[in-house]
């Protein structure tokens, strides 16, 4: 068992819900030092995860898939599987939505707006490639959880420029809910590293409250959004 996963989890959940150490160990008839000092170790035993989870007031099964969720791994593909995904990008929209969205296969039907019949054959074709698990009927992602792909392979780098495009045109665009603007200047260089590095921890701040959200919210109250940020040092006339 990875203990350390659940011990990140329960933290984030406390932060979340607001429960201290304190009101915690309350419930677990424990000092505030002994709480603090279970929550740091590495290790932890099953019954103090069940009486953990009382006082929460979640399911153990709950606790497990969240922390499994909040375990990013990274994934690196095949050749053939990314070549698979970018020559035909229905089944890197469905193997997307199943396998990082979460969605079942009705969502996908109709968010992709195919046929039962056509996402049967994208499902056996993610299969074939191996990043598809069937049985019974039931189609399983291969990796579970939370998961990246390697940012070196030729996928992540063709999707970041795809992606980064079409985001920004939206923008531009104007479409609903979408923000844009841009800021030319002059500054120092340690200036313009405070920037990049102000601008990042906004960015993954978003993504923390993102994970928190998850932690409490159902599926139906969390939507998609995108961000993205770019800098350059130079002017929009620089040569």
């Amino acid at each position: 068992m990875e203990h350390s996963r659940y011990l990140d989890t329960i933290k984030k959940i406390l932060k979340t819900r607001e429960v201290t150490y304190n009101e915690l160990a309350a419930h677990l008839k424990m000092t505030e030092s002994g709480v603090k000092k279970m929550l740091n170790a590495k290790d932890i035993s099953f019954r103090r995860i069940l009486q953990i989870c009382e006082a929460l007031g979640i399911l153990p099964g709950q606790l497990f898939s969240l922390s499994e969720k909040n375990f990013i791994s990274e994934v690196t593909l095949s050749k053939p599987q990314e070549d698979a995904l970018l020559k035909q990008r229905s089944l890197l929209a469905v193997y997307w939505r199943l396998a990082i969205e979460g969605c079942d296969l009705n969502e996908i039907a109709e968010l992709q707006k195919i046929s039962k019949a056509e996402l049967k054959k994208i499902l056996d074709k993610l299969v074939s490639l191996e990043l598809l698990s069937v049985r019974r009927g039931i189609y399983t992602p291969r990796h579970v959880g939370k998961f990246k792909w390697n940012e070196e392979s030729n996928l992540v780098k063709i999707l970041n420029q795809e992606w980064s495009e079409l985001t920004l045109q939206r923008a531009l665009n104007k479409k609903k809910g979408a923000s844009h603007r841009l800021v030319s200047m002059k500054l120092s260089e340690d200036s313009y590293t405070r920037l990049q590095q102000g601008l990042a921890k906004v960015l993954d701040e978003a993504v923390q409250n993102s994970e928190n959200e998850e932690l409490t919210l159902s599926k139906k109250q969390m939507h998609n959004f995108t961000a993205l940020i770019a800098t350059v040092p130079q002017g929009v006339l620089d040569a």
